[in-house]
């Protein structure tokens, strides 16, 4: 299947160039549909494009392990492809001397596809990675036709997902019979040092649900792993922004607004109105709200003293429950 068949949705020459907010309509219709949460994401991550891989220590300790049983081949499909990964070392066409002693045909050279919602992440991944081909969308809708895909990647991004049962159904449509999707998602009991310090924590998936979302009519088979990962950090600052640097300041779907949570608005008041230490954690938390409200100095003193109580060796520990999912595509 050529490259253009593929895109069914996306003009290679628009892609090339990083015309990623102006889809041309394909045989298969995108429905464009109000989604608040989705733009909220969209807007954040952007944001986050120039700092990401300043802030990016988890997402590079949960590639690493995702990778160590990757390989790369044919169409390869990126969901929330972030600033972009590296998949040159994992090609199928690198494969070992003794495969190739073997004498075993080689794939194709593997074309990437990185879809990601956010289009800052889209063209900050083209400056690294021009023979990417960068499409806009949300991982519920994807814009490419049927049984299209060899293997796809996606590393801490679905769990942003409105609906991950219909970003599952959407990745078991575009993969070929026996294609495989190889995921890591942040799951419920992440970040727990957090609620200690008394800020709310998203409400993340259990691993439970996430595994329910691959039918066994559709998958043949499904391989399910909890891996703790912990990040270590000199302050309590660099703590907090090694989550919104990565664009991560976004609430839950299923997260109700305390009446005590801090607005964007409400946050930049705080920084004018009391120390500039307050309003950076204001504006640093991600994926939890503030539980009291910080007032000022004080409170972020006495924050920074709860924090020093869980410092160990290593430094200031961040922990997430990370699931991994390795599956295959029914026939």
């Amino acid at each position: 299947m050529s490259e253009s068949a593929v895109m069914q949705a996306f003009e290679k020459k628009a892609i090339e160039k990083q015309a990623f907010e102006k889809p041309a309509v394909g045989k298969r219709a995108i429905k464009k549909v109000a989604n608040t949460h989705g733009a909220q994401i969209a807007e954040r991550f952007s944001a986050a494009a120039h700092s990401y891989q300043d802030h990016n220590q988890l997402q590079r300790l949960s590639a690493a392990s995702l990778l160590s049983e990757f390989t790369a081949k044919g169409h390869l499909l990126d969901i929330g492809a972030g600033p972009g990964t590296d998949f040159s070392v994992h090609d199928f066409a690198h494969q070992s001397e003794h495969h190739a002693e073997q004498g075993l045909m080689q794939n194709p050279q593997t074309t990437v596809f990185a879809v990601d919602i956010a289009l800052g992440m889209l063209h900050k991944l083209k400056q690294s990675y021009p023979d990417y081909h960068g499409v806009c969308a949300d991982a519920e809708c994807l814009p490419f036709v049927d049984g299209c895909i060899d293997v796809i990647y996606s590393n801490l991004a679905l769990q942003w997902c409105g609906n991950f049962a219909a970003a599952v159904a959407e990745m078991a449509r575009v993969l070929k019979p026996n294609g495989e999707c190889h995921l890591s998602l942040v799951a419920q009991g992440s970040l727990n040092q957090l609620a200690e310090l008394g800020l709310r924590v998203n409400d993340f998936s259990t691993l439970e649900s996430l595994k329910a979302a691959f039918k066994l009519d559709t998958w043949q088979s499904l391989e399910v792993q909890l891996i703790p990962m912990t990040v270590h950090f000199d302050t309590l600052k660099t703590l907090l922004y090694s989550i919104k640097g990565v664009g991560a300041s976004v609430q839950s779907v299923s997260s109700s607004h305390s009446a005590h949570s801090i607005s964007s608005a409400n946050s930049t008041r705080l920084i004018d109105s009391t120390s500039q230490a307050a309003g950076e954690v204001a504006g640093a938390i991600a994926a939890a709200d503030l539980a009291p409200r910080l007032r000022g100095r004080q409170d972020w003193l006495a924050m920074q003293a709860k924090a020093e109580s869980l410092r160990v060796p290593q430094g200031l520990p961040l922990t997430y429950q990370i699931v991994q999912i390795r599956a295959r595509r029914g026939i």
